[in-house]
């Protein structure tokens, strides 16, 4: 678990001092982020969903993260009306915290805690919990900050567009024919799927920026509060109120529902020009967050 944690640190490290050394620029960046988006982590994503098992237990592991995930945004949004914020930080606050990075930083870490079995449930985890419902939510979240209207449509194209989208439906209809693929078909794939995670961890350094941190630290403070405490405090009183204790599964979930926000979500925020600031500091410093929150919440299970 430390190795992994430590693993993702270095690799997170390195991006952020060739970003202050300005050995990665814009063009390079966007390279990177393209090859990632469109080829490494879609070959992840079907890599995984193919071998992966799923069954009913782990469809309800993956509801009951969804619920308490949604539930730290709702108590953000609680927070910010008594605090009495503004229009474009509440929605920002109530959007970061309900969605945590469970696939480029949640992954590394289950793989490590957990093995290669729970790192190929958490892809499909992702775009049940994360990647799916932001695809719905984005253009609502757009059209708050008037940038245009929700429309049913919009929110289909923009799921039929995403490679990652339809790796997970390839992989799960594949996986639904009752001929197995052999696994020397796979070879390839695998090996391209590696790259992703050095890859993603390295994408997060260089976009990683520091400097708003001190301009919103106080609500960045609290967004994290929702996002990376009351979220999983929600999951950790579930399972041990209703369930009793935790096995690999639920700790998988607690891991993933602990994550800081996610970059996509942040992004989503600065096209709708909302609180940018608040966005990218969240997105910061939760990253740092997480290398100590994290074995805290797994240590308790």
């Amino acid at each position: 678990m430390l190795l992994a944690i430590y693993s993702v640190c270095v690799f997170v490290c390195i991006g952020y001092i060739a970003k202050l050394l300005r050995l990665v620029g814009n063009r390079e960046s966007g390279i990177l982020l393209g090859f990632l988006l469109n080829f490494a982590l879609p070959a992840q994503i079907f890599n995984g969903t193919y071998h992966a098992h799923i069954d009913i237990m782990f469809l309800q592991v993956c509801l009951i993260g969804f619920l308490c995930s949604i539930g730290g945004g709702l108590a953000l949004f609680g927070i910010g009306k008594i605090l009495k914020v503004s229009r474009d930080s509440l929605i920002t606050m109530s959007f970061m915290g309900a969605f945590g990075n469970t696939l480029f930083l949640g992954l590394p870490i289950v793989n490590g805690a957990l093995g290669e079995a729970y790192a190929n449930k958490v892809i499909i985890y992702d775009q049940i919990v994360t990647g799916i419902p932001i695809a719905f939510l984005a253009p609502l979240i757009l059209s708050m900050g008037g940038k245009g209207g929700f429309r049913p449509r919009a929110v289909a194209l923009r799921l039929f567009q995403s490679p990652l989208f339809l790796a997970l439906l390839m992989g799960l209809l594949l996986k639904a024919f009752p001929i197995s693929i052999p696994d020397e078909l796979f070879l390839p794939l695998k090996s391209l799927a590696q790259t992703a995670t050095p890859v993603a961890l390295f994408a997060i350094g260089v976009q990683m920026s520091l400097k708003g941190i001190k301009e919103e630290w106080r609500l960045t403070m609290v967004c994290l509060l929702g996002k990376m405490l009351v979220a999983p405090l929600l999951l950790f009183l579930f399972v041990i109120l209703m369930i009793g204790e935790f096995d690999d599964l639920l700790r998988m979930a607690l891991i993933e529902v602990a994550m800081p926000p996610v970059v996509s979500a942040g992004a989503i925020v600065i096209k709708a020009g909302l609180n940018a600031k608040l966005a990218v500091s969240a997105i910061a410093f939760g990253i740092l967050l997480s290398f100590i929150s994290v074995p805290i919440w797994l240590y308790f299970t």
